[in-house]
């Protein structure tokens, strides 16, 4: 493969870290050694960004958030973030300083949703409590120094998932709507990982079964729009993307395919497909020029959507 300068010091210090089999063991270790990726790969919070821990009602219940202010604020947008790792593994630790930066480099205020995590509360209950926090905020946005109609959800990978489910269920339940929708490799297709697939560094198809099992303990919820778009999803009246795929990802079918549907659904999709970097290489940009200049184009592609 012809990787990014930089990639494969990182790929081998992340499979060091988190071996390609993690998912096999118990899950609280499977979590743990995803979890310790912040130590491996440290990052600070930018100064001048402050953070809080908060609550915020959406539909009757109260559902926790981490909110970053950066010091000076450019903008009255607002982002929304959701994390990756398969609806499994991770917290709002897991990539805090990068949410941090998102807060800095834009100049936004950046909320990160919390969520329940599968398969102790498998599909849609995470969904759902992102779901509620969406609303909750929308309705609410005074309090981050926001204007309603300009929230721009983004996530990556299982997070960027999510994103899309969001855009489709405010649509489809008459709720308050993205202004728009920031993606980093999503995965929009659950169907063909039923039974494993394709490897890729850093994404194995043994770990993407693992994590649909998971998530879909029905196989049929695999066709579910929520859960796979691509397969069943309609995308009429979206908001605007902007997304990023990396050509050593088994997954940039998915965010080519994507791309082509909004766009023929008369919806503006920009489209990034990154050379020579694997699945969500957020974590490179202190190793790899090439994925420090994508996450740059990232979040100013992000903050362009707020209008």
């Amino acid at each position: 493969m012809d990787w990014a300068p930089g990639m494969r010091t990182f790929i081998d210090r992340f499979t060091a870290a988190l071996p390609p089999d993690f998912y096999t063991r118990p899950l609280a270790q499977a979590r743990a050694l995803y979890e310790n990726l912040g130590t491996v790969f440290p990052y600070e919070v930018p100064a001048g960004v402050r953070v809080t821990d908060e609550e915020v009602t959406g539909n009757g219940r109260r559902l926790r958030i981490r909110v970053y202010r950066p010091e000076h604020i450019a903008g009255r947008g607002l982002l929304v973030y959701i994390r990756g790792g398969g609806f499994v593994i991770g917290s709002l630790a897991t990539l805090h300083p990068l949410v941090a930066e998102l807060a800095a480099n834009t100049g936004l205020v950046t909320v990160a949703l919390d969520f329940r995590m599968a398969p102790e509360h498998p599909f849609p209950a995470g969904l759902e409590d992102c779901y509620d926090a969406l609303c909750g905020i929308a309705a609410d946005t005074g309090r981050f120094g926001a204007d309603p109609d300009r929230i721009v959800l983004a996530g990556d990978s299982s997070g960027a998932n999510m994103a899309v489910a969001l855009c489709m269920m405010t649509r489809d339940r008459g709720a308050p709507r993205p202004r728009g929708q920031a993606l980093i490799c999503p995965v929009l297709d659950f169907r063909r990982w039923r039974e494993g697939g394709a490897d890729a560094p850093l994404l194995t198809g043994g770990e993407m079964e693992f994590f649909t099992a998971c998530y879909c303990p029905d196989p049929e919820q695999t066709r579910h729009p929520y859960v796979s778009p691509l397969i069943s999803g309609t995308f009429h009246d979206l908001p605007p993307a902007y997304i990023v795929g990396t050509e050593l990802d088994s997954l940039v079918v998915d965010a080519r395919l994507y791309a082509a549907k909004l766009r023929d659904s008369g919806v503006e999709a920009r489209l990034t497909v990154a050379p020579g970097l694997p699945h969500a290489p957020l974590r490179a940009r202190a190793l790899s020029p090439a994925s420090a200049a994508l996450w740059q184009t990232f979040c100013a592609e992000t903050a362009r959507l707020t209008g």
